[in-house]
């Protein structure tokens, strides 16, 4: 009895005698060994030309000045990407021209698509835009300690689409570079230091801008790597309920303004006392407390050694 054979396995039995001719199996291995050739000579291209752009570059050569070091902080990793995705990009379309595709109709595919998904991600779209005019201009750099909004802290990276700010905290924080419509960078060209020092109405005022004024110049003689203009006491510049308060103002070079302001409170703090400045009341045992060789009675476990300074610090870094 012959037995039947179904037209299914039939089939089944044709394709499998095609896909195992010797013919087929190279040309099947053939294009294996081209696919694997072609993403590792993508994969060690890249890599070249990463290690190239590098020792181009070179971000970090203390010949540069800071400005520029930090440009090519910036530059770097976004030179990085460009070639990563270019990179792909070509081996990807010479994997499938290899495998026989259509590469000119999926090109002219993609454009199409793009612009269709372009209508879909306006958002990401405004981002890229956004953080090319960014470096282009190089209005923000690595390195740079910038405010945006409520959030201030340094430019850890700056890419395409994000800028990272890593705050006084440890925070880090990621902000979409089209919400950066308005921010302050304290990197650029100098800061100020600035100290609010309150006094009461009975103190001899004339006297305490004397003393304030020869203790920031004693300040600035001895920082003249950080100060870049005279220092200022401008005087009252408000009358509160029971006090007077006058402002002292120093010009000092990006970054140090907060070591500044802490450096000129403390001076002047001791500088107010040893002139016989009235204070108010409870800042004599405060700052005895807070100078060395003194009664640590004020500072103490357990007590508030800020309560009642008349100096504040206006610092934005500070905040």
């Amino acid at each position: 009895m012959r037995l039947q054979v179904s037209p299914d396995v039939g089939v089944f039995r044709r394709l499998l005698n095609e896909l195992l001719h010797p013919a087929r199996l190279a040309a099947l291995v053939e294009t294996a060994v081209a696919v694997l050739i072609i993403i590792v000579g993508v994969r060690v291209a890249l890599h070249l030309a990463t290690v190239l752009l590098r020792r181009t570059v070179r971000p970090d050569d203390p010949r540069h000045p800071p400005e520029r070091r930090a440009q090519m902080r910036t530059l770097v990793p976004l030179l990085e990407s460009v070639l990563r995705y270019l990179f792909y990009f070509a081996g990807l379309v010479m994997i499938l021209d290899r495998l026989r595709f259509n590469v000119s109709a999926i090109l002219a595919s993609a454009g199409i698509a793009g612009i269709a998904i372009g209508f879909g991600a306006q958002h990401l779209i405004r981002d890229i835009i956004a953080g090319f005019f960014l470096l282009f201009e190089g209005l923000i750099q690595v390195g740079d300690v910038v405010r945006v909004g409520d959030v201030t802290g340094e430019v850890e990276r700056l890419s395409l689409r994000t800028i990272q700010l890593r705050q006084f905290s440890g925070e880090l924080v990621t902000i979409p570079n089209g919400e950066v419509q308005r921010f302050g960078n304290m990197n650029r060209g100098f800061m100020r230091a600035i100290v609010h020092v309150s006094l009461p109405y009975g103190a001899d005022l004339g006297r305490a801008m004397d003393v304030m004024q020869r203790a920031v110049e004693a300040w600035a003689g001895e920082n003249v790597g950080v100060v870049l203009g005279p220092p200022e006491v401008q005087g009252i510049i408000d009358l509160g309920a029971v006090d007077v308060r006058l402002r002292v103002v120093v010009m000092v070079r990006p970054g140090s303004q907060t070591r500044a302001e802490r450096e000129l409170r403390r001076g002047l703090l001791a500088a107010l006392e040893a002139g016989g400045v009235e204070l108010p009341a409870g800042v004599g045992s405060l700052l005895s407390g807070a100078l060395p060789g003194t009664s640590p009675a004020a500072g103490s476990p357990g007590g508030n050694p800020t309560a009642g300074t008349p100096i504040t610090d206006r610092s934005p870094r500070s905040q």
